[in-house]
């Protein structure tokens, strides 16, 4: 069954009223996600028309984050709301299906915003040859030839660099006030799945960290699930269990931060604002502005011009950027350090990637890739001392982790709770009955 979202009327009114920042008090644990099916009346069959697809629902921020983006999209080039076609909840298995239905009621560009539908996009993308098809996070396009098939994505390694230096100044205060010690300064890390998108943002954040904190430890926990709640929330529970003193976040829901907010951790979010999720813990969070890639894609549609098919948009086209800083909860000299370091992404000349600054399995990279049959595939990204991320096709490639990052997977609740039982039965056995004893005597 369709459910286009044309106008979600309530969502979208606060979203407007709330300006550039991605607002995160639209979102809760138990809203339950309520889409319209809303079709004008006057549509023009002659119109440019763009269909969006989108794996979840209207309550995961990832989704919320790129319907703001498509708004401002659709403001720009003064769109109409019977141009814009979007579907949720839309499983791999439906995406074909889906596509479909967007190409019958006229779709001439079609963005499939998850790039677990790709197989399904180039399969479409054979049959519909007038249709333009953009995949987010794709990386098949070049390969497959089909020159109406686009891959796209963000350089959003650069946000969680720039979020890593305001961290790293929060982390030398904590330091400074002993709310941390220099042999256990932990960093929590939770991300939905293991991949390139997630551990290039991971190793760019540390490296972000390291520029004003050298002390510090990286612990990743992957939740192995996207969008849900409890999974966040629980891997983010770990985290605080394991004495992570500050958090970072690459997920589809505000778990962590409402965690981070439960036990005072400092945190980083990503795509939406956390401030009211955790108001005395939320530094900023990493955000990409997807209207940059439509808007353009859009623009050459109208304009019958080609579309590129690797499109990578970062701090120097405006397609990445860090949402509301926290007035009250930085310190001092985070304005700063961040305004240097935004200068240099915006203008090109930041290495966030500089090789001379990590190591890998205790080697430079520039060894590894020479010696290491496992790491020569990386060569052709190396220039000079720098790794350069998406610059040979739009989806990040940097699978490994560099030294001071670690995934861990042990169960430090559980462990908790067996030694709380365990000290419980000790007690209650050896519970020293006094008038036993004298009753004895």
């Amino acid at each position: 069954m369709k459910r286009y979202i044309a106008i979600v009327m309530a969502l979208f009114t606060i979203l407007s009223v709330a300006g550039c920042n991605k607002v995160s008090d639209l979102i809760t644990s138990d809203t339950d996600s309520e889409e319209s099916s809303y079709r004008a009346e006057d549509d023009d069959d002659d119109a440019l028309k763009a269909g969006f697809i989108f794996n979840l629902g209207t309550d995961a921020t990832d989704t919320i984050a790129r319907i703001a983006d498509i708004r401002t999209m659709q403001s720009d080039l003064d769109m109409t709301d019977s141009q814009i076609l979007i579907e949720t909840d839309v499983s791999n298995a439906d995406c074909g299906e889906t596509i479909d239905s967007l190409v019958e009621d006229g779709c001439n560009i079609i963005f499939a915003c998850y790039s677990g539908y790709e197989d399904a996009v180039l399969e479409a993308a054979a049959s519909y040859p007038d249709v333009e098809f953009c995949v987010e996070g794709g990386k098949q396009a070049e390969k497959s030839e089909l020159t109406n098939v686009h891959n796209y994505y963000v350089r959003l390694y650069e946000g969680y660099y720039a979020a890593g230096v305001a961290a790293g100044v929060k982390l030398n205060q904590m330091l400074n006030d002993g709310e941390v010690s220099s042999d256990n300064c932990v960093i929590g890390f939770v991300a939905n799945k293991e991949n390139a998108r997630t551990i290039s943002c991971i190793n760019a954040f540390y490296l972000g960290v390291n520029e004003v904190c050298t002390q510090s430890t990286v612990m990743v926990r992957y939740t192995d699930s996207r969008g849900v709640y409890d999974d966040d929330g629980e891997a983010a529970q770990q985290l605080v269990k394991a004495g992570a003193g500050l958090m970072c976040q690459f997920t589809s829901t505000t778990a962590a931060a409402a965690v981070c907010a439960e036990n005072d951790i400092p945190i980083v979010g990503n795509e939406v604002n956390i401030i009211n999720t955790a108001p005395n813990e939320a530094i900023t969070s990493v955000a990409a502005d997807w209207s940059v890639y439509y808007t353009y894609a859009m623009q050459c549609v109208e304009q019958e011009q080609t579309i590129d098919t690797d499109w990578c948009g970062g701090y120097e086209e405006g397609a990445v950027t860090l949402t509301q800083l926290n007035d009250q909860y930085l310190e001092e000299g985070t304005v700063e350090k961040l305004q240097a370091v935004e200068l240099e992404l915006r203008n090109g000349t930041a290495a966030v990637f500089d090789t001379t600054k990590f190591t890998v399995n205790d080697s430079s990279l520039a060894d590894l890739v020479e010696t290491d049959d496992d790491f020569s595939k990386y060569k052709k990204y190396l220039s000079g001392d720098e790794y350069l991320e998406s610059s040979k096709r739009s989806a990040p490639t940097m699978d490994f982790y560099i030294d001071g990052v670690e995934v861990s997977t042990y169960d430090y609740i559980a462990a908790e709770e067996a030694t709380s039982e365990s000290t419980d039965e000790y007690d209650s056995d050896d519970e020293y009955d006094e008038t036993d004893d004298s009753d004895t005597y």
